[in-house]
């Protein structure tokens, strides 16, 4: 008499059955038709040239992979086979993977990078500019790796800024994910908190650790990034898919960190150059104005108009003094610096700004002060006097002759007119009366 089964029963005898005589085998094929479950699950398809069996990888599993599954990529799967009773089907239960071979991986990148490119993720016309001077820099990279602790060393070397760090893993099938999220929070914060550069790094490693920086939706979420960002993955001769689409590519994380903020000492060096031009121009704008007056003759008539030029030292002075002491009050601010500080306070850029603005107003107003002081002088100018008609005598040493009994005692003495001046030798018994008289 035949034996009668139970469906249930019957699945479970073939479920067993499949489990014992196909357990712990190894088994390489394509992976096709992927889909990961809201439950974290894979499911997907292993085929060869000839035929195709279910797969899964259940949660737990990835999590432990440091590789991310994806379709067109060959894999050597270590599992056992079981059935879905549900279903009335088999399917490899997949335990562990490894990659097959690199070279078909690298196909694989070659087709990913040639797609976005043609998106436009890689147009270096949509680079940002980094900024000069940041206030915060974000970091996402492992809280535990050396590279946060080099990247902070230098940052604080160079320029004393926030480092703002995402920690995220960054090899293993979530590092992907983690990295896409830390990209979009670092956007997703507000005005005061959100940096203006971003770094993405990690340490060198083989070619399959550095796989999460090449993946599809990682390299997306630096390219609509609004921050610009450095990538600094791997070593110098490492090239992963995002350094093509950051807005800079740094080899190795301390060069990212180089990058991404100003240096101190050359800051400093800069406006000590720039101050030694600001002195430099000022002295030169007094000289040029002292020949401008000595070029309308009030040189040789500083008697004539001693408060007049009194006065026009007197603001020269003021002007060179006060230009020194705003040179000065800028130095004392940026030696207000401090390496010790987590955070710059001061905006360079904005002291740049300011200090050239405020030079400018100050040669601005030097100037006016100077044309007016020039025109109240040249139309005191003894030479608008000669043009009238009148002529001024002096003695050999330059000074005024007020009368020609005074001009009598001098062999000979100076007559000044509007052309030129004209000397007169009394020798010959001609007085400047006798002159005067004759005219």
């Amino acid at each position: 008499m035949e034996e009668e089964f139970t469906v249930s029963r019957l699945s479970a005898l073939i479920k067993r059955s499949l489990e014992i005589n196909f357990g712990h085998i190894k088994l390489t094929a394509e992976v096709s038709a992927l889909k990961i479950h809201s439950s974290g699950h894979a499911y997907f398809s292993l085929k060869d040239e000839s035929a195709v069996i279910d797969a899964i990888c259940w949660r737990s599993t990835l999590q432990r992979i440091k590789h991310q599954l994806e379709n067109g990529l060959k894999i050597t799967c270590f599992g056992k086979v079981s059935s879905y009773q549900m279903q009335s089907k088999y399917q490899f239960i997949v335990e562990r993977f490894e990659l097959a071979g690199v070279g078909n991986l690298l196909k694989i990148l070659e087709e990913r990078k040639q797609k976005l490119a043609k998106e436009g993720l890689f147009d270096p016309q949509l680079k940002k500019n980094l900024p000069k001077f940041p206030k915060i820099i974000g970091v996402i990279t492992s809280p535990t790796g050396a590279v946060i602790r080099d990247i902070i060393h230098r940052v604080k070397q160079r320029f004393p800024t926030r480092v703002l760090l995402w920690p995220v893993l960054v090899q293993g099938s979530e590092a992907a994910s983690q990295v896409e999220k830390a990209l979009d929070g670092m956007n997703s914060l507000s005005e005061s908190h959100r940096p203006d550069v971003l770094i993405v790094a990690r340490g060198g490693g083989s070619f399959e650790d550095l796989m999460p920086f090449n993946e599809e939706n990682v390299v997306r979420a630096v390219f609509r990034s609004k921050i610009p960002v450095i990538s600094a993955v791997g070593h110098e001769t490492d090239t992963t898919l995002i350094d093509y689409a950051s807005d800079l590519r740094a080899p190795t994380p301390t060069a990212a960190a180089e990058l991404s903020t100003p240096d101190k000492l050359q800051l400093i060096q800069d406006l000590e150059k720039f101050s030694f031009q600001l002195k430099f121009s000022a002295y030169g704008i007094l000289k040029r104005s002292r020949l401008k007056l000595k070029a309308v003759g009030l040189i040789n008539v500083g008697w004539f108009l001693s408060d007049n030029k009194q006065r026009l030292d007197i603001a020269s002075e003021r002007i060179e003094k006060n230009l020194q002491n705003f040179i000065d009050q800028r130095k004392i601010l940026l030696a207000k610096l401090q390496l010790t500080q987590p955070i710059f306070k001061y905006n360079l850029k904005e002291i740049d700004e300011k200090l050239k603005f405020a030079f400018m107003n100050v040669m601005k107003n030097s100037w006016h002060r100077l044309d007016i002081a020039v025109n109240s002088l040249e139309s005191c100018s003894y030479l608008n006097i000669l043009r009238k008609g009148f002529i001024w005598a002096e003695t050999p040493s330059h000074k005024p002759l007020n009368s020609a009994k005074e001009a009598q005692k001098f062999s000979r003495f100076q007559l000044n007119f509007s052309d030129g001046p004209l000397t007169v030798y009394t020798q010959q018994q001609i007085s400047f009366c006798d002159i005067k008289s004759e005219n």
